[in-house]
C-alpha cells in the first residue's frame, strides 16, 4: 500500500487491487473515522484522468470513501485500442474490478457499509455490469459505452447479466451523444423493463458525450449539474441508512 497524500483536498493513498494485485488505484477518504459508504469510480476510454480524480474528490467531500483504479492502464490498453476492454479483456477485468470492490469494503473507514460504482463511457459499462451480478449495492452509469464500443450493437451481454434481483441503476445520458447513441441506453432500459430489474433513467435534450467534464455548451453545463445532483440523490437512497 501507498503513503498517505496530504493536501487541501480530501486525503488519499495509492494501493495496488485486482486479482493478482497488479492494478493501480487511488483511496480517497472524507474526514472522520467512518464507517463511510463507499464509491468505486470508473474512467473513460480515455484513461485515467483529473477530471475522474476530481470526481472523486467531491464524492469524499460528500462523506463517500472512493476508490479510483487505472483498469486500463494495468492491461496496456489506449483509447486506440478501446474495444478490448468489451471482448478479450472484458472477463478478467471485471474480476480485477469486483476484486476492488472487495478491497473497498475491508477498509476500516468501509467497514459494514454498502458500495456503489459509478462510471464514465467505457467505466460506466463495467458499473452497469456490476450492479446486474449484484456486486454492489447501487451504480450509476454517466453515457455508458453500454454497446461495448460498437461490439455488442444488440447489448446481448447485458440481456445475459441483468435479471430482477439485479442491484439498481441510475442511466445518465445526453441525446445528442455522437460517440454512445442514446439508443443504447433506450436499449439497455428496455431489457431491464423486461427482466423487472430496478433503474432510473435520464436523457438530456442535446446533451454530448462526456457532458460532465467538457462543457463547451450551457446544455452541458447544465446536464452536468443535474446528474451530479441525481448521483448524489441516487447514491444516498440506496447506500445510506
Amino acid at each position: 500500500m501507498g503513503g498517505l497524500i496530504s493536501g487541501a483536498n480530501a486525503a488519499s493513498m495509492s494501493l495496488p487491487v485486482g486479482v493478482r494485485h497488479t492494478m493501480k488505484a487511488t483511496l480517497l477518504m472524507p474526514d472522520g473515522p467512518g464507517p463511510h459508504p463507499g464509491v468505486l469510480v470508473l474512467h473513460t476510454s480515455g484513461g485515467l484522468e483529473p477530471a475522474d480524480l476530481a470526481y472523486a474528490q467531491r464524492l469524499a467531500q460528500a462523506g463517500y470513501v472512493c476508490l479510483v483504479p487505472a483498469f486500463m492502464a494495468a492491461y496496456g490498453i489506449s483509447a486506440q485500442d478501446r474495444r478490448t476492454t468489451f471482448t478479450l479483456d472484458a472477463q478478467p477485468i471485471y474480476a480485477d474490478l469486483a476484486d476492488a470492490v472487495a478491497q473497498l469494503r475491508q477498509q476500516p473507514q468501509v467497514a459494514g457499509s454498502k458500495i456503489a460504482a459509478v462510471g464514465f463511457s467505457n467505466g460506466g459499462y463495467f458499473a452497469a455490469w456490476l450492479a446486474a451480478a449484484g456486486a454492489v449495492q447501487a451504480a450509476v452509469s454517466y453515457y455508458g459505452a453500454l454497446s461495448g464500443a460498437g461490439t455488442d450493437i444488440e447489448l446481448q451481454h447485458f440481456q445475459q447479466v441483468f435479471t430482477a434481483g439485479s442491484s439498481p441503476l441510475l442511466i445518465l445520458h445526453g441525446t445528442s451523444d455522437g460517440t454512445v447513441p442514446v439508443e443504447a441506453a433506450r436499449r439497455l432500459a428496455g431489457i431491464l423493463d423486461a427482466v423487472h430489474a430496478p433503474y432510473t433513467i435520464q436523457l438530456y435534450l442535446g446533451a454530448g458525450h462526456r457532458f460532465d467534464r467538457e462543457t463547451a455548451s450551457a446544455v452541458d453545463g447544465t446536464a452536468a449539474d443535474d446528474a451530479w445532483q441525481r448521483t448524489l440523490a441516487f447514491l444516498k437512497q440506496y447506500l445510506v441508512p
